[in-house]
């Protein structure tokens, strides 16, 4: 469940049920407030509502029940891709960057028709991550974009995309969330009742701060 974001999910959801809704989204704000986390619900919701059946809750969580949430929970959605930073040759370690070859390997996705619906989906953790050609490769794809396909770009620091890049999505901002959301997050999360409030205290409005906290014990 999403929580803190409503202003962002209100404007996301805002411009898909209008009818206007933009190509490419930047999210952006401190790392570990929910960025991603945000992208992947929005993502979910965007498809299922387009593939069907309705979905009752007015927000942007979809249930867990629900054939899209099956499909993209199996990393099978055939109209969704997440792209982030994979292990290296060795799988000792993540590579340093999202490659040029893994933008690429998104023509894959938009030579065929969409196959759940009318609608698409790309998410890139983080967009801050690219190296230079495939930030090149993707303003290419931002700039002349396939119908009906939308892209969320996370990034925690936004200043550091190409320009041309940022010129061509909506920003949404996300702010740390206030201790009252930090310690429902946390709590949701299974984190043990009597650590929350020194996390709370410590995270800074980050929950994935508090958590990898909270993992250190």
């Amino acid at each position: 469940m999403i929580q803190g974001h409503d202003k962002a999910i209100e404007r996301f959801l805002g411009a898909w049920r209008s009818g206007a809704m933009h190509h490419a989204w930047l999210l952006t704000g401190p790392r570990g407030v929910g960025k991603a986390s945000f992208a992947r619900a929005a993502a979910a919701r965007l498809l299922a509502e387009a593939a069907g059946p309705p979905i009752a809750d007015p927000g942007i969580d979809t249930p867990e029940n629900h054939p899209t949430a099956h499909l993209i929970a199996a990393g099978s959605h055939p109209d969704y891709r997440f792209l982030e930073r994979i292990e290296n040759k060795t799988g000792t370690a993540l590579q340093r960057n999202i490659s040029v070859d893994q933008v690429r390997d998104l023509a894959d996705l938009f030579a065929v028709t969409p196959a759940m619906s009318d609608w698409r989906v790309v998410v890139i953790d983080a967009a801050d991550d690219l190296e230079a050609s495939a930030a090149n490769a993707l303003l290419k794809m931002l700039e002349e974009p396939p119908a009906k396909c939308v892209f969320l770009l996370v990034s925690h620091v936004p200043g550091r995309l190409l320009p041309t890049i940022r010129s061509r999505c909506r920003t949404l901002d996300f702010q740390p969330l206030g201790d009252d959301v930090m310690a429902s997050v946390l709590a949701e999360q299974q984190v043990e009742r009597s650590k929350i409030p020194a996390l709370v205290q410590r995270a800074g409005g980050s929950p994935g701060k508090a958590l990898s906290y909270a993992a250190l014990d």
